[in-house]
């Protein structure tokens, strides 16, 4: 039978704020206590503040030096060298000019990827070890349509594949992947790259597993649409083309996943999509609702994270405005396109929930096959232990479709979620399902999967995207958030007339990126706790028993089979560690 509870009135606390249709619904005003602790708001301030102090150590070192070279001549100026010295901060003259944030007296600890992020093998694999591993699919006979938008012929890639072989042979052999960012294509307009002073591209990258088990990047075209089709205007590049003009697409490919991740895949996917379930929670579960304590500490501040998103991100003059690829408009428009599925000269899939499932997410992109895919591998492993927890514990309270039906509160969360003028969630269920969202949620299995699917993406799937910003996007050449000088040199005439570091973030801008994703990357238990140290949520014993078994057991076998894993290959994947994994979306 269902847990007594006496749900107390927080509608008017939790209210919803009415949002354009393009936006997840969220709260309106954040209640006091779900903001952060004045612990979290000083180690926030900490890491500014002292990447500020590093970053004016650097710049006037700099200065300094290039008075001595006589490359400033402060007697000629009558500002006391203020503008020569601010000119600095826009130049960056060399990539190994950024070495200067990584010293000791900065904050910043150089990525590893510094000394290896312009080879083919560590592009390839940042496709599935980076910060949007779940993006990748395996590719297709029609993606390569010698009238489509991407028609790589064997001539085309010849030399490049093994002796022998063919498109059609690495097809059949599921040796050929495709990362397809069409989602970006036209999303400003030319007028407005030129205003921003940046210009993002919506390529298609298709991948190649070596005979070495290496997947590697075989052929990039930059741009997609109806003006994009002649090859002599978007050539598609290759590992053949120039070094700079190689390097360059894969620079371009790297700035558009890291837009999409930013927006997309971290934001909207994980961020926003939670938020939208912990509204309802809170206003239609009582504290003492089994479904709530299961749901609870994977909200944990949700709601304060995600209104300083909205603030410093997704607002004029935040984030994504001024060092992001799109700016404003573009970065709007992204997340209409993802969320709804349809925008200015774009129709896509709007965000379907059920679709989301790992199980579901995994078998539509059919990468079963690719090897060294550590994210599908251990992300597997998580999501069978957070199904099984959940169905044990809502087991104990949910015996029959009478218990579900009874359930008021229940059912009022579901009515909630799906209602179009409320919670606005799609596809909670499959379609098949779908006389229990017009009526009453009667299966247990489809609850349980509902929750583990949010429980997954509060946990695990943010973990994926998030903890990683540092370690890939830090160097800014591995994942600019934005390319600075158009690409018609490289369209037009297959050669390049622009110095690969003009294309760049300056001085600034790098700077900015690098603290942001240094915060961003704040790991367990500075953000949160992590799955193998948050507290048992529950007052009743056997919900108790329940989580402590998926804690210290089945968690813990996890946590040991994936350092076993790691201990025997060179690249060690580390993100779906439990003890890495927070509890919920805090940073």
């Amino acid at each position: 039978m269902i847990i007594n509870s006496s749900k107390t009135d927080s509608n008017q606390e939790y209210e919803w704020e009415t949002t354009p249709d393009y936006v997840p619904p969220h709260i309106k005003t954040l209640p006091k206590k779900q903001g952060f602790s004045i612990g979290k708001i000083l180690r926030f301030q900490c890491m500014v503040v002292k990447g500020l102090l590093g970053f004016g150590l650097v710049e006037i070192g700099r200065f300094l030096k290039l008075v001595r070279e006589g490359k400033i001549k402060l007697q000629k100026t009558a500002d006391l060298g203020l503008a020569e010295g601010l000119k600095t901060l826009k130049k960056l003259d060399t990539i190994e000019d950024l070495d200067d944030f990584f010293q000791p007296w900065t904050s910043f600890d150089k990525p590893k990827v510094a000394d290896s992020w312009n080879t083919d093998a560590e592009f390839g694999r940042e496709r599935i070890y980076g910060i949007n591993p779940a993006f990748i699919r395996k590719c297709k006979s029609s993606d390569l349509h010698s009238d489509g938008k991407f028609p790589v012929t064997d001539e085309l890639i010849s030399g490049l594949l093994p002796q022998g072989s063919s498109i059609a042979i690495e097809l059949a052999n599921n040796r050929l992947y495709i990362s397809d960012y069409k989602i970006l294509s036209d999303i400003i307009t030319a007028d407005i790259e030129d205003q921003l002073g940046k210009y993002p591209t919506a390529p298609v990258c298709l991948l190649h597993v070596n005979q070495q088990d290496q997947l590697m990047p075989l052929a990039i075209r930059l741009q997609q649409g109806k003006d994009f089709h002649d090859l002599k205007i978007n050539p598609i590049f290759t590992p053949q083309s120039s070094p700079e003009n190689w390097l360059t697409a894969k620079i371009a490919v790297a700035s558009a996943d890291i837009a999409y991740q930013g927006i997309v895949s971290h934001l909207m996917d994980t961020h926003l999509i939670v938020e939208t379930f912990a509204v309802a929670s809170y206003r239609q579960l009582s504290p003492q609702h089994i479904l709530f304590q299961i749901l609870k500490p994977h909200f944990f501040n949700t709601f304060a994270i995600n209104e300083m998103a909205r603030s410093i991100f997704l607002g004029h003059d935040g984030f994504f405005d001024v060092t992001g690829a799109l700016g404003f408009t573009g970065s709007n428009e992204l997340l209409r396109r993802a969320y709804t599925g349809s925008g200015k000269n774009y129709h896509g899939d709007p965000h379907i929930f059920y679709r989301r499932a790992l199980p579901i997410a995994l078998a539509e992109r059919d990468i079963a096959n690719l090897p060294n895919y550590y994210y599908r591998d251990d992300a597997w492993k998580i999501w069978e232990a957070i199904q099984n927890y959940v169905g044990q514990v809502l087991g104990l309270y949910y015996k029959s479709s009478t218990d579900l039906v009874n359930d008021p509160e229940l059912q009022a969360w579901k009515n909630e979620l799906v209602n179009p003028e409320i919670g606005r969630i799609q596809g909670l269920l499959p379609p098949e399902k779908s006389a229990q969202i017009t009526g009453y949620l009667t299966e247990l299995e489809d609850l349980i999967a509902i929750v583990t699917n949010i429980i997954f993406t509060a946990t695990a799937q943010h973990s994926a995207v998030n903890f990683g910003q540092y370690e890939y996007a830090s160097w800014v050449p591995n994942m600019p958030f934005a390319t600075y000088q158009p690409f018609s040199d490289l369209l037009e005439e297959q050669k390049s007339t622009v110095k690969l570091v003009d294309r760049l973030p300056d001085r600034l801008q790098s700077f900015k990126q690098i603290v942001l994703v240094q915060t961003l990357s704040m790991p367990t238990p500075l953000s949160s706790e992590s799955l193998l140290t948050m507290a048992n949520p529950f007052k009743d014993k056997f919900a108790r028993k329940v989580f402590q078994d998926f804690q210290n057991v089945k968690l813990r076998k996890i946590e040991d089979e994936i350092r076993q894993r790691n201990s025997s290959v060179e690249y060690p994947y580390v993100r779906l560690l439990p003890s890495n994994i927070g509890q919920s979306i805090a940073i």
